[in-house]
């Protein structure tokens, strides 16, 4: 029968390109997929609905929970204007560590060679 499997996110470009056979998106800011900071009722929430997505889905997809958390992003914003957040941007570009591990991850050889 398989290992089922769900994604909950926050990152709808990031799930979308990873293609996850099951997956729940909240639309909180990163970090906060599980709910919203010290708020363990939202918490329990969005993961006891992010859950029914193992009885409710029977095809492959992504679909959006109802949970909406404006102060979230104006948190993130205010962090922004702070230069407090010192993250690269977000892009669709895979991003290596180094030249060996985009080689491995493409799945060429040490030499440059396809495996």
């Amino acid at each position: 029968m398989g290992l089922p499997t769900l994604i909950l996110g926050s990152a709808l470009d990031i799930l979308s390109a990873g293609r996850p056979p099951r997956a729940k998106f909240v639309n909180y800011p990163l970090g906060f997929e599980s709910g919203r900071f010290r708020d363990r009722r939202n918490q329990f929430d969005v993961v006891a609905e992010a859950l029914k997505g193992f009885d409710e889905m029977t095809a492959p997809g992504i679909d959006p929970l109802s949970y909406e958390w404006i102060q979230g992003w104006n948190m993130v914003r205010e962090r922004e204007r702070g230069k407090l957040d010192q993250r690269s941007p977000r892009t669709t570009v895979p991003q290596y560590q180094t030249e060996e591990d985009r080689l491995m991850a493409e799945g060429e050889g040490s030499q440059g060679e396809k495996r």
